[in-house]
């Protein structure tokens, strides 16, 4: 078994608000591992839908660097807005 820590919110909260919690995976156990935008109440978040074998579905603000290094590094971070529709990167 190869476990790595992912960074995700907790999944029994329903708000913006929802607390980071650092979680250990299985990575054998990981079926899909896809890039998306997570809104918060202030920010929108460059983050991912971890998918396991149970079905469970997790929103990950953070990613191990060997999977980051294989998905792409430019979809980690926070997205910064300007109220503009352009947007910045941190």
């Amino acid at each position: 078994m190869k476990f790595q820590k992912f960074t995700v919110f907790n999944p029994k909260a329903t708000t913006h608000d929802a607390e980071e919690i650092e979680v250990l995976f299985n990575l054998a156990h990981i079926v899909s591992i896809k890039p998306i935008r997570i809104s918060r109440a202030d920010r929108l978040i460059n983050g991912f839908w971890i998918r396991t074998t149970n079905g469970k579905k997790y929103r990950a603000s953070r990613i191990p660097d060997e999977l980051l290094s294989v998905i792409g590094e430019e979809y980690q971070g926070t997205v910064l807005s300007d109220g503009g529709d352009d947007l910045s990167y941190q």
